[in-house]
């Protein structure tokens, strides 16, 4: 349900209310207006219009013809102006045609429209609309793409076809292989001397002059000769690293740098065992030795005279 006034629904805030007067449900928004009713005795609250109607009770009561009663009329008019013309003048025809038209309110409008207003409409469009150019199209998308006009203008939309024979292709891309090697080899180089300018300078700055400065305006020659040093010093590296996984077994006595003390009681050393390689005394050894380890053997220990303890 909703308000006959504002025509809003009703809920908790907008409670729904009836006139006293004409008895028509209201919101408590439009039920507003005070008044004195003689059958309620009482002052109430009244729709406004009930609230009209006693503010002016001589006012004839205004009925509004439902849209049928219209619709009625105009057929008829129609039909009387369509008899009453069949005894008119031409002149008189056309004066009722115009007040018809002034009594409509509205211009007469041509319905058809021909292919020339069309063509005209449409090319009227056409004309509004910007139009840019395939130079400006180019020109914007090099701009786009960050590269040159006159680049993006002479390559071309598809390749060429290829007219040259097998033999002739082998040829250019012999010559392109060398060309390319050739521009390798030219930055190559001056790649090669920058850095050995930059180390030149960096010598400088420490205070001395490296050999990679002096190796830098030496004949290329030599890179032969580095490379002979660098095969040396890695068998050299090699040698020694074989040296020092060797079995301790192998190493004489007299190279290792040791004490003539007893491993266990610091006294001096009168044997050493076979199995561990160990200084003993003679009762350090009695208490030392082993026949499941192979210490069970000995040879007799004597200091090297050389040296003092």
């Amino acid at each position: 349900m909703s308000c006959n006034s504002c025509a809003k629904s009703f809920s908790i805030l907008r409670k729904e209310k009836g006139c006293p007067g004409c008895g028509y449900s209201y919101c408590s928004k439009c039920l507003d207006h005070k008044m004195f009713l003689t059958k309620l005795n009482a002052e109430v609250k009244v729709c406004a219009k009930c609230k009209n109607l006693t503010q002016k009770p001589n006012e004839p009561k205004k009925v509004e013809a439902p849209d049928a009663y219209y619709r009625r009329i105009g057929a008829m008019e129609v039909k009387q102006v369509a008899t009453n013309t069949g005894n008119l003048g031409l002149v008189d025809q056309e004066i009722l045609a115009r007040l018809q038209k002034l009594k409509e309110g509205r211009d007469p409008t041509p319905t058809g429209v021909t292919d020339e207003e069309v063509r005209n409409r449409l090319q009227k469009i056409k004309d509004d609309m910007p139009t840019s150019s395939d130079a400006e199209i180019q020109a914007r998308l090099a701009k786009l793409k960050g590269i040159p006009i006159q680049i993006s203008s002479s390559k071309p939309v598809l390749p060429p076809p290829d007219t040259r024979t097998e033999q002739e292709q082998a040829n250019d891309l012999l010559k392109q292989y060398l060309e390319q090697t050739k521009i390798e080899t030219k930055y190559n180089d001056e790649f090669n001397e920058v850095i050995s300018d930059i180390e030149s300078r960096m010598q400088k700055l420490k205070g001395s002059t490296g050999p990679s400065a002096q190796n830098s305006k030496e004949d290329p020659g030599q890179n032969v000769e580095s490379e002979d040093e660098e095969e040396t010093v890695k068998k050299i590296v090699e040698k020694i690293k074989a040296e020092a996984v060797l079995d301790p077994d192998d190493i004489s006595p007299t190279t290792i740098d040791e004490l003539p003390f007893c491993e266990i009681c610091n006294e001096d050393a009168k044997m050493r065992c076979l199995g561990c390689k160990y200084l003993f005394c003679k009762r350090c050894f009695m208490e030392h030795k082993d026949d499941d380890d192979g210490c069970n053997r000995y040879e007799p220990y004597h200091p090297p005279k050389n040296q003092n303890y």
